[in-house]
């Protein structure tokens, strides 16, 4: 089991590696360089050095709290939003109501953002960045049924499933999604700077 921690990602964090990963969906390529790497951080950065973006992706995703990460995949999507021609109003709409919850994380609108990615059927990028917030808390069922509380780890996968698809729409892959952990190190790296990232990372393109 995991335990997210923004200090996770601090160069001078010492929180093993090996303990962390033990629930990680990650490649066997991932695997054999967990075994050399001592901390978290460790990990991330020999993952980058070994080409292994997508997997150094769930890493930085599962180590965050997932209001963080939430916050950081909105940064994420809004600067490759405003480097794309191609942009969808699907993807606006999510990154807008993902931003909407994190500026004001009613119940009201952690479920507009769910509807939203309910109604697209999980089928863009920008849904599943909407659905990031809309299991960011609250309950999986329908209005009026018993709650069921979302999973922990359901906010940092479709966080991760929003990125890697909009990754799959560039030139190079493995750059855009090296270039997404790289931000989570830029704004997260150093704990001490990351006490207003979600404000930052949430606000508005």
């Amino acid at each position: 089991m995991t335990h997210s921690s923004v200090q996770a990602l601090d160069p001078g964090a010492a929180i093993a590696a090996a303990s962390f990963a033990k629930g990680l969906a990650l490649s066997g390529a991932a695997r054999g360089v967990l075994s050399d790497a001592a901390s978290v951080r460790d990990f991330i950065d020999r993952l980058l050095a070994a080409a292994l973006a997508a997997d150094a992706l769930v890493v930085v995703a599962r180590a965050l709290p997932k209001r963080y990460a939430i916050a950081w995949a909105c940064d994420c999507f809004k600067t490759a939003l405003a480097g794309e021609r191609a942009v969808t109003d699907i993807d606006r709409a999510g990154l807008a109501l993902a931003q909407q919850w994190l500026t004001d994380p009613t119940e009201e609108n952690r479920r507009a953002a769910l509807e939203f990615a309910e109604r697209d059927e999980f089928a863009s990028p920008g849904a599943w960045l909407a659905a990031s917030a809309g299991w960011g808390g609250g309950s999986l069922a329908p209005r009026g049924y018993d709650p069921i509380e979302p999973p922990e780890h359901l906010p940092a996968e479709a966080a991760v499933a929003a990125l890697r698809l909009l990754a799959a729409r560039s030139a190079d892959y493995e750059a855009m999604l090296t270039g997404f952990v790289r931000r989570a190190l830029e704004i997260f790296g150093p704990a001490g700077r990351s006490a207003d990232a979600t404000k930052r990372t949430g606000d508005g393109p």
